[in-house]
């Protein structure tokens, strides 16, 4: 069963979409699906993710990088089982598990079950919600290929768009990073730390940006 548009509706499943490039991560490779692009939602986020058993299919963070106020995400299991770390805290959530979790939690999940595909919604209160440009997700395909040159040229035109959004410099810093560009990388880094000074928390432990972490600047950045 494709996306079907009928009048003022479109049906579809997660698993008849076409996946996005595979997204490397801790102990496996997932799956990412643009739910929101292919059905042309304007008004909310959301996305879906997929792994096999002992991959990791949603990625260690937390949401408050974006603004004090954060965004809220709501996590739907709709194939497979996974655990899920809170806080610090393992949850487990089978099938059909509804997971919320407010922004400056700091959370990850792990298949369980082979083709385990979580569903994630979300939205910050208060505020109407602001799509990232197309560049920003052709950036990161280019990434996940190892192209680096394209993924930060994809990423200086998203940040025309975005030019006060801590993510998006800190993406750059790691693109430039990994292309090479060191200069660009503290650059976008620092603008990054300016904006937010959470993204501290980013820069500690990404593999991106080791080829930068022994200059000087990249460690006064890094200071708390």
């Amino acid at each position: 069963m494709s996306a079907t548009a009928e009048k003022n509706f479109a049906i579809t499943r997660v698993d008849q979409l076409e996946p996005g490039a595979t997204l490397r991560g801790p102990a496996d490779a997932r799956q990412r699906f643009d739910v929101r692009r292919h059905l042309g939602i304007t008004a909310f986020g959301i996305q879906a993710f997929s792994a096999r058993s002992g991959g990791r299919v949603i990625s260690e963070h937390t949401e408050t990088l974006r603004g004090e106020e954060g965004q809220q995400e709501l996590y739907i299991v709709v194939s497979g089982a996974a655990t899920f770390e809170i806080d610090g805290e393992s949850v487990e959530a089978p099938t059909g598990a509804l997971v919320h979790i407010e922004p400056s939690a700091k959370r990850t999940a792990t298949a369980t079950e082979d083709d385990t595909t979580i569903l994630v919604v979300g939205g910050t209160p208060g505020e109407a919600y602001k799509p990232a440009p197309e560049e920003a997700g052709e950036a990161f395909a280019a990434y996940n290929t190892g192209d680096y040159e394209t993924a930060l040229a994809k990423q200086r035109l998203a940040l025309e768009k975005q030019p006060d959004n801590a993510v998006a410099h800190f993406n750059a810093g790691c693109f430039a990073a990994r292309a090479g560009h060191a200069d660009e990388a503290i650059e976008h880094l620092q603008r990054a730390v300016e904006i937010n000074e959470r993204v501290r928390e980013l820069m500690a432990g990404d593999e991106d940006l080791d080829s930068v972490r022994e200059d000087p600047r990249f460690a006064e950045l890094a200071k708390s």
